[in-house]
């Protein structure tokens, strides 16, 4: 996940020390953890990749959140995963 977070803010023109990431990463870590745990109530089986592709798609929506804009092609989030992010981002 770090090396994908780190192709992104690189990909951004971002210092990985820019202090909007602190809020960025607790919003993105609060999503993942709600979008996560309804996966699991669903008895969703999700791989290690596909963690970290949820992970980056909350992350993504974290930094727009702090007005950073970001593309949302190019991340990667299985599509199943997208819906329940969506429903939770509600």
């Amino acid at each position: 996940m770090e090396a994908e977070q780190s192709k992104l803010l690189k990909k951004l023109g971002m210092s990985p020390f820019d202090i909007r990431l602190r809020s960025a990463r607790e919003e993105a870590k609060d999503v993942f953890e709600r979008t996560w745990s309804l996966a699991n109530s669903r008895g969703l089986n999700v791989d290690e990749v596909e963690i970290a592709g949820l992970y980056m798609r909350c992350l993504a929506w974290g930094l727009r959140k702090t007005g950073i804009q970001v593309p949302t092609e190019g991340l990667p989030c299985e599509e199943h995963l997208n819906v329940l992010l969506k429903e939770v981002l509600q």
